[in-house]
């Protein structure tokens, strides 16, 4: 999700992106994580906060898709009182889409 080029140029030109290590040893991460309430080790989150930190948007520690990133950013850019370009828009609306009547099917064998 985070290789897509549309999440890519959103990260790159909508907002300041950080990269915190939750399992890493160095204090700037370990202090991150405390800052965050984050545990060590836990599963990737993505995360959009303002300058100091507050949260902008739900953070998003289940939904790993194009779509469900997409549509944080844009809450963020909403409460920000920000443009919400028709691009990113898209984006969320297609990825969602596409997902809705998609089923998972898990075959074992022996």
């Amino acid at each position: 999700m985070l290789s897509h080029p549309l999440i890519v140029e959103a990260v790159e030109t909508l907002f300041t992106p950080v990269c915190i290590h939750n399992n890493s040893k160095r204090p700037s991460d370990l202090a991150a994580l405390k800052r965050f309430e984050e545990p060590a080790w836990n599963n990737p989150v993505t995360r959009v906060v303002d300058g100091e930190g507050r949260d902008l948007a739900p953070r998003n520690g289940a939904g790993w898709t194009v779509g469900a990133v997409a549509t944080q950013m844009l809450a963020a850019l909403e409460k920000l009182d920000q443009p919400r370009p028709e691009w990113l828009e898209l984006l969320a609306m297609e990825s969602t889409a596409l997902r809705r009547g998609v089923e998972t099917a898990v075959f074992g064998m022996t």
